[in-house]
């Protein structure tokens, strides 16, 4: 029952993607005659929809391969953990660099953090913990695996819906603003570091607390992963941030390539 739900989010993920960059596309290349919507309000409500759906699919799916127990012990350690470096990071600067969330995401815990920025980490590292598992990796060196295909996410994200407060550059709708003009499209680099070392912490003290982990081939993971990204790179490429975008893509073919390939295998293993 958890991977028809796991699917059916999914499959809502994957339209709301779709209609995110083609509406996209459509709109900020300046393609006459588009219907008289309010956009920017429309741009919200698909913005939120794209997280809600991607956490939905990461809960259920997670549910049926991994069951409750665990999955809401990663919910919870994202929730908790990276909403605590949220808040700070948003407080201090560190250690993601100097920014601040818009009012796009909705309310915010403490007016800094909204509330679905916690639990779209556990949406994005469920599935990068399932595809180190998946890839065949040491268990020693999943974490940093994981973390590295987490932070893969935001190479994208970063440039589609966030930019500098000093130079705002060609971004349209921005979901958090960066107070210095850092080297990739107004991100510091550092942002980056702070991702890598907060999904090495959230995946190192997770395997802690449930060290098991059930060996799954499922493909789903992989969707999450790039649905939400190629979403990110797709509105990247469409507001003139094409590195991000290719950048993004490289990195994805891998993945992808490499993950399918053991899918394969496990399900049609050689003849000995």
């Amino acid at each position: 029952m958890y991977a028809r739900i796991a699917h059916g989010f999914i499959l809502l993920n994957l339209l709301v993607g779709l209609a995110t960059v083609i509406g996209s596309g459509l709109l900020f290349r300046g393609v006459p005659n588009l219907p008289l919507l309010n956009y920017d309000q429309l741009s919200r409500q698909l913005g939120l929809a794209c997280v809600l759906f991607g956490i939905g699919a990461s809960l259920f799916h997670m549910a049926h391969t991994q069951g409750w127990r665990a999955t809401l012990w990663l919910l919870g350690v994202c929730t908790v953990l990276a909403g605590g470096v949220e808040l700070i990071g948003t407080l201090t600067g560190f250690p993601f660099g100097p920014y601040e969330y818009t009012d796009r995401l909705g309310p915010k815990f403490l007016g800094h953090v909204p509330y679905v920025i916690p639990p779209s980490w556990f949406m994005m590292l469920y599935p990068s913990l399932h595809l180190s598992f998946l890839l065949g990796v040491p268990r020693s060196a999943v974490p940093f695996v994981a973390s590295a295909l987490l932070t893969w996410w935001d190479v994208a994200m970063d440039a589609a819906v966030s930019t500098s407060r000093v130079n705002p550059g060609s971004a349209i709708f921005v979901y958090w603003l960066w107070e210095v003009d850092g080297a990739f499209y107004g991100m510091p680099l550092q942002n980056w570091l702070g991702w890598y070392a907060t999904g090495l912490l959230l995946s190192w003290l997770y395997l802690r607390i449930v060290p098991e982990w059930r060996e799954s081939q499922a493909r789903e993971p992989l969707w999450i992963w790039l649905i939400q990204g190629g979403t990110m790179a797709g509105l990247a490429f469409w507001i003139n941030r094409p590195i991000a975008t290719f950048a993004w893509l490289a990195g994805a073919l891998v993945v992808s390539f490499w993950a399918l390939r053991k899918t394969a295998q496990a399900t049609h293993p050689r003849p000995a």
